[in-house]
């Protein structure tokens, strides 16, 4: 009984089963579509949610790019400002590091004042020697060329060689350059050097008010660095153009012999002399007064021609002859009784223009001597007198004549009067012959020529006259005494030798 019960208990609870089954699938469909629904609902009303969100947020995001946008130029500001300190706080540093090096240079200065003779201490580590510049070698190799050349001036064969070869040429190649110059350039060359040379004087005591500007500084030390290579080139030129041709031996007339002439042997020359200049009187042109007529272009080229004709016996002379200048100072020239000017550095020879024209063939002889090479006195005067006196022109022999005459004269009267008594010396000298009474006229009428050309202009510097005639005998003076038979009056021994040789010897008229 209790297994047929047991088994209708089975079966209803299998028939159970089936029907919970059934009715299962209903109710569990019906959850999922609840649930679906449910679900679409809350993703409606998230979106709903959502769409009503999205616009503040874009507002908010774009806000925010500016905001970014802006943080980002004031930082790009913040960044130039920064940099712009910087570079003030560099230039700032700078100028800090300048005053500090000048106020370093200041108390070194000072420092060299105190103790001027205090040693600068060594460094431990000593800077390079800085190598010479070319203003330093340049000075260096003129001063060491021109001492060299000073040197050799004690050797009279180097001195005759180097006339010959390089100074003719220098003296013809610097003529040719200056000649077509209506001015003296030498000496418009001079007042430049003298105006220079005052101004730099003048620099150094303005240095002790303005020692702090670096600038002044500068540009005197600058100037002072020019005078002195100025000072230096000027000194080489004067080497090679003036001190080793005044250095050679003196000139020698050829065949003479170094011996003391007697009064009478003077005498005779001292009247040929008279003779001469009273026959060149009477045969130089004159106009219908009588007074002589001086052709100023006519007596330079025959005076020219009668220099080069020397030049078989003188070779020097042989070359070019510059024209004679009229000198800018001839106002100082006159005062201090100087004819005329020979410039070293320009190879220009320039002339007195008070001069007499008388003078004017052996003034322009004895400078251009100078110019060919014969610097000492005496020898330009025997080339002056030697030329003139065998020129083929007679106003210049007239000329040349003129001025032998009166140094021969001045030392025959000088030699009269120092063997006898002045009565004696008087009566003999006026048995001599003497200059005629036109040479006189002549004498009368260019001196009087050269007064009115000189009255005829102001003279703004008269006051210094009396000055300059004084310098001029203390030149004359100290000349003399150094040059002694080589200054001026040095060339009567050479005429002297000169008739000599050429007559024969000087115990007989000629």
């Amino acid at each position: 009984m209790k297994k047929e019960n047991n088994k209708q208990e089975e079966v209803k609870q299998e028939i159970k089963k089936e029907e919970t089954k059934g009715q299962e699938k209903p109710k569990q469909e019906a959850k999922r579509e609840e649930s679906k629904k449910e679900d679409s609902k809350k993703e409606d009303s998230k979106k709903e949610e959502t769409k009503g969100q999205e616009k503040p947020k874009q507002e908010a995001k774009r806000e925010e790019s500016k905001k970014e946008e802006t943080k980002k130029e004031d930082s790009k500001k913040e960044e130039t400002k920064k940099e712009e300190a910087k570079k003030e706080e560099t230039k700032k540093e700078e100028t800090k590091k300048e005053e500090a090096k000048k106020e370093e240079a200041k108390k070194e200065e000072a420092k060299k004042k105190e103790s001027p003779k205090q040693e600068p201490q060594k460094s431990e580590k000593q800077e390079p020697a800085q190598k010479m510049g070319l203003y330093g070698k340049l000075v260096v190799i003129l001063l060491a060329v021109t001492a060299a050349l000073n040197f050799c001036c004690v050797n009279g064969y180097f001195c005759d060689w180097y006339k010959l070869t390089v100074y003719s040429v220098i003296s013809d190649v610097l003529g040719k350059l200056t000649a077509g110059i209506p001015f003296p350039l030498g000496e418009i060359l001079g007042y430049l050097g003298a105006i220079a040379l005052i101004i730099g004087v003048i620099l150094l005591p303005l240095l002790l008010f303005f020692r702090k500007r670096a600038k002044f500084r500068k540009f005197t030390a600058t100037f002072w660095k020019g005078i002195f290579l100025t000072l230096v080139i000027v000194f080489f030129i004067y080497t090679v153009n003036w001190i080793i041709p005044f250095s050679g031996p003196i000139l020698k007339v050829k065949g003479a012999k170094d011996r003391t002439y007697s009064i009478k042997e003077i005498e005779n020359v001292r009247n040929h002399l008279v003779n001469q200049l009273n026959a060149c009187a009477e045969e130089v042109a004159r106009n219908e007064y009588g007074h002589v007529i001086y052709d100023r272009e006519k007596m330079t080229q025959a005076t020219f021609k009668a220099m080069q004709e020397q030049a078989k016996d003188y070779p020097l002379l042989a070359g070019f002859y510059p024209p004679m200048k009229d000198a800018i100072c001839s106002d100082f020239l006159d005062w201090m009784n100087i004819g005329g000017y020979t410039y070293p550095y320009t190879m220009e020879v320039t002339w007195n223009v008070y001069c007499t024209d008388l003078f004017y063939p052996t003034l322009l002889a004895h400078e251009s001597s100078h110019h060919q090479g014969y610097y000492q006195e005496n020898e330009a005067n025997f080339i002056a007198f030697l030329a003139c006196t065998q020129s083929e022109d007679p106003l210049v022999r007239y000329s040349g004549y003129e001025d032998a005459y009166e140094y021969l004269n001045e030392a025959y009267v000088e030699a009269i009067f120092a063997c006898m008594d002045s009565a004696d010396a008087t009566e003999h000298l006026k048995q001599q012959p003497a200059v005629s009474e036109l040479v006189k006229l002549d004498r009368l009428e260019a001196w009087d020529a050269s007064r009115k050309k000189y009255e005829a202009v102001s003279h703004p510097a008269q006051q210094f006259e009396t000055v300059s005639a004084q310098v001029a005998d203390v030149g004359w003076n100290t000349q003399a005494e150094i040059l002694k038979e080589n200054s001026y009056d040095g060339v009567v021994q050479m005429i002297l030798d000169y008739y000599d040789v050429a007559e024969g010897g000087l115990d007989h008229e000629f």
